[in-house]
């Protein structure tokens, strides 16, 4: 059976997701803020941690695959938060999953981007080079004085690039580990209905 982590698995894509992988007969191990085998805020660093050492325990320290699905909408009043969780937040899980997932079969990690980051315009171009160069108090720092629409389609373009950039690195590729991003459109979900 293989075995697969995500985050933001109680609702959403998240929630679907995990309904359809185990339907499919897979082992899922789910992370959100209360409810899942693991719960943890994404948003800051000590709870990324414990969502890594939590997951990766869970799982005995082989994973199959890794969904990073947790995320925040531009409605949210923190554009801070935004940014904290969906983008450092998926970073911190792939990063801290990479070796356990090295260990599994076929290992996969999906993150999920957003079709906003290809279709809204004049990003700014700081606060995505921040989350790039893994400067989180800068990002949180440019993200406080930008509006939530263009804080979530910046942190969802960065981590597209993020992945970009990875997927093909030693630490991915090289260790035989597949690492895509997808980029879905408007879906009937909590977040967007917030919106």
């Amino acid at each position: 059976m293989r075995t697969v982590a995500m985050t933001g698995s109680a609702s959403g894509i998240g929630a679907a997701t995990r309904g359809r992988l185990e339907r499919d007969g897979v082992r899922v191990i789910g992370c959100d803020l209360r409810g899942q085998e693991v719960n943890a805020d994404l948003s800051t660093p000590a709870g990324r941690s414990e969502a890594v050492a939590g997951l990766r325990a869970a799982a005995g320290d082989v994973l199959d695959g890794l969904v990073p699905v947790a995320g925040l909408g531009p409605q949210v009043g923190s554009t801070e938060k935004i940014v904290a969780v969906n983008y450092f937040g998926a970073v911190a899980l792939l990063e801290g999953l990479c070796d356990a997932l090295a260990a599994g079969r076929e290992p996969a990690a999906v993150a999920i981007s957003s079709n906003s980051a290809t279709i809204s315009p004049n990003l700014d171009a700081r606060l995505i080079e921040a989350c790039l160069a893994g400067d989180e108090p800068a990002a949180l720092a440019r993200a406080a004085g930008l509006e939530g629409a263009g804080v979530y389609a910046a942190s969802k373009l960065a981590l597209a690039r993020f992945v970009r950039r990875r997927a093909v690195s030693d630490a991915w590729a090289g260790r035989g580990i597949r690492l895509n991003a997808v980029a879905p459109g408007a879906v009937h979900t909590p977040l967007l209905q917030a919106g």
